[in-house]
């Protein structure tokens, strides 16, 4: 009688973070690895909170606080990484987003442009967003800071995307460090832009300058 070596189940992967913190760059990378697994992110994070969780599926972009994400049962064989951003850095991107780059698919945005356009002096910008949209941020960055989970800095992967990112993907979405180093230099900044630097500003762009310290 023979012994037959049991297929490993894929994992079921998460990505959490919070606005402005790469989301889409690292949505991309994760459907370049493997697109026939990822879930596409939904308005008010309906595909995870609402929908049953589909197990050795990838879900990307999940803006969730500690608690609200442990709520969720989840399946076997499940992991998870908790991408955060510098929210000083956050708020400047947040502003160039809401008040030039992002399409006005949603009316939240639409308003939120009128407001900013209508404030004009950009200090006074940043204050109203601070009291008007920046604590989500801050609450989903300090409710994994307080749960002692192991957090990856955005400003950290700019730097080391390849060391930081490949163990990530070749752990959990079974690929080789080849592939997966090809799919993080395929979407660094430079490629995306079509050879703009990181640190040269495009204002218009959604991909506005990829750089810290902003």
């Amino acid at each position: 009688m023979f012994n037959f070596l049991k297929k490993k189940k894929p994992v079921t992967l998460f990505h959490v973070t919070h606005w402005k913190a790469g989301s889409q760059w690292i949505h991309k990378i994760l459907h370049y690895c493997a697109h026939e697994r990822v879930i596409a992110p939904q308005q008010d994070m309906k595909h995870f909170l609402q929908d049953k969780i589909l197990p050795g599926k990838i879900y990307p972009t999940l803006y969730l606080p500690y608690q609200e994400f442990t709520q969720v049962e989840l399946p076997q064989n499940s992991k998870y990484f908790v991408v955060i951003r510098d929210l000083r850095d956050a708020l400047i991107s947040f502003y160039f987003s809401i008040k030039i780059s992002h399409s006005l698919d949603e009316k939240w945005i639409a308003e939120g442009r009128n407001k900013l356009n209508e404030i004009g002096i950009k200090d006074e910008a940043l204050i109203y967003l601070i009291e008007e949209g920046l604590y989500p941020f801050a609450d989903i960055q300090h409710s994994w800071y307080q749960s002692g989970e192991t957090l990856i800095r955005y400003e950290d992967i700019l730097e080391n995307d390849v060391e930081i990112l490949t163990p990530i993907l070749v752990d959990n979405l079974a690929i080789s460090k080849e592939f997966a180093r090809i799919a993080i230099e395929d979407n660094r900044f430079e490629v995306i832009t079509k050879g703009r630097q990181r640190g040269q500003e495009d204002m218009n762009s959604h991909e506005r300058k990829a750089s810290p310290g902003d």
